[in-house]
């Protein structure tokens, strides 16, 4: 043990052993030839939504003693206690230790050794392919380390980032090592396929990581109010949503075609079989309902049920897309897709505006708005109640010089608000109306919302 950093790699030990305890899942010995041992491995596999046929991205938990278990709960978590998952369904593999410094080398000795070399082999060449052989992988491996495992799976990632795409590195001590700094800065700039996330408390990287020209992968996060040994819980969660960013579309309402075009794109990015997500086909499906779109809910019901089998909520989702009787409020996609307004037409409503909006049997909101431009568009950026923010999804001037602008219902439908200005130009003043919905059985019709803005600096956006 190198005298260097005696207090990071005993409290590092400590840790370990505090929080070894029997771990869940299936446990097995595999014998390594290349590192002339046997490992003691642990495999959690999911247990919801199991169907023949179905693929999991899996997980390798280095430090397996003490991250199974916080790995393990934030999958769950991220999983089954949202209303769409923030990332897919997993498994995760343990991997405990048997001679850390050996397999994790210090910063001083992980290049002048052979221990992460061969335990890097041992991971692709041994681990990997047993896991692939007898669990249900689609082939996209994600690597989280803590400490020197930090250190451990940012070398992996970088060595092999076709195999390791994802790398999720906790206080990896990367600044402690001048010449080991040097080094892999440049191996991040190599790897721009990377997705790389580094969760810092003590140690990371700092002002040091850095982010070349078109690399949108590489992220930093300080984990706050944490030490060293107990920053993993939210560090693990805060990878993995990032990591993950792209599970959920922003779209959440499309139809069966361009969610299977999406996950395609998926699974060719990552070179794996990326499933659309079972919650995501049916909320799309209600979403559809919703709307009366017939067709696309009954084709997204169907496909759920041929890939994850049937439930007793895609039955009674099928029966309500078969009791549909008209078709879509056409109103909603006109306005979604309508092109931008120019900037002539959009100049008398910019500046900032302030009112409210009078909620029938509800609570009036005091609402303060602008519009500017993002790119090739404009977007109104509201300020609720001075307490959250609220950008349009879309936003046009009418043939009648009314301005349209609202927000998509997480239900389907938008909120739309249509605004007629005053002959003095200083007060805007309409309706906000629910369209494109179907308000459920039992539940009272919506009523359309008045509002009355007024202008509070005669400010000019350049158009």
């Amino acid at each position: 043990m190198k005298k260097t950093l005696p207090l990071f790699l005993l409290c590092a030990l400590a840790f370990l052993r505090s929080m070894a305890q029997n771990e869940p899942g299936i446990t097995f010995t595999l014998h390594s030839a290349i590192l002339n041992e046997s490992r003691k491995i642990q495999v959690y596999v999911p247990s919801q939504n199991r169907s023949a046929g179905q693929v999991y991205p899996v997980l390798y938990v280095f430090d397996g003693e003490s991250l199974f278990w916080p790995a393990i709960g934030a999958l769950r978590f991220m999983n089954y206690s949202s209303y769409l998952p923030q990332i897919p369904e997993a498994i995760i593999v343990s991997i405990p230790n048997t001679n850390r410094e050996r397999d994790m080398p210090v910063p001083q000795e992980i290049t002048k050794t052979n221990g992460a070399k061969n335990f890097l082999r041992f991971l692709s060449e041994e681990l990997v392919a047993y896991i692939n052989k007898h669990y249900p992988a689609n082939g996209l491996n994600v690597l989280i380390g803590h400490s020197q495992g930090g250190l451990f799976v940012t070398y992996a990632g970088t060595e092999a980032p076709e195999r390791f795409p994802f790398v999720l590195a906790l206080d990896a001590p990367m600044t402690v090592n001048a010449s080991l700094l040097k080094d892999y800065r440049q191996r991040l700039e190599k790897t721009c396929s990377l997705n790389y996330f580094s969760g810092e408390t003590v140690f990371g990287w700092g002002k040091e990581l850095s982010h070349p020209d078109g690399c949108n992968g590489f992220f930093q996060k300080k984990i706050e109010e944490e030490t060293h040994e107990s920053m993993p819980y939210k560090g693990i969660y805060e990878g993995l949503k990032f990591l993950f960013r792209e599970h959920i579309p922003v779209q959440t309402d499309m139809a069966l075609p361009a969610l299977q075009e999406y996950y395609d794109r998926l699974s060719q990015k990552y070179n794996c079989s990326y499933a659309i997500p079972a919650k995501l086909l049916l909320a799309s499906a209600q979403q559809a309902i919703n709307q009366s779109r017939k067709r696309d809910a009954t084709d997204l019901i169907k496909y759920f049920e041929r890939v994850y089998g049937k439930s007793q909520r895609s039955g009674d989702l099928l029966t309500k897309a078969n009791a549909i009787t008209k078709g879509p409020d056409n109103r909603v996609s006109f306005y979604l897709n309508h092109p931008a307004p120019s900037a002539e037409a959009i100049r008398p409503f910019l500046g900032k505006w302030k009112g409210t909006l009078y909620v029938p049997e509800g609570t009036d909101m005091d609402i303060t708005w602008e519009i500017k431009k993002t790119g090739d568009k404009y977007i109104m950026n509201a300020r609720i109640v001075d307490a959250f923010n609220s950008l349009s999804d879309f936003l046009l001037v009418t043939e009648k010089n009314e301005l349209a602008w609202g927000r998509k219902h997480n239900g389907g439908g938008i909120y739309l608000s249509i605004g007629v200005l005053s002959a003095d130009g200083l007060t805007l003043s309409g309706v906000e109306d629910l369209i494109g919905f179907e308000i459920p059985e039992g539940f009272p019709p919506f009523k359309p919302n008045r509002f009355e803005f007024k202008k509070i600096k005669d400010q000019v956006t350049p158009g």
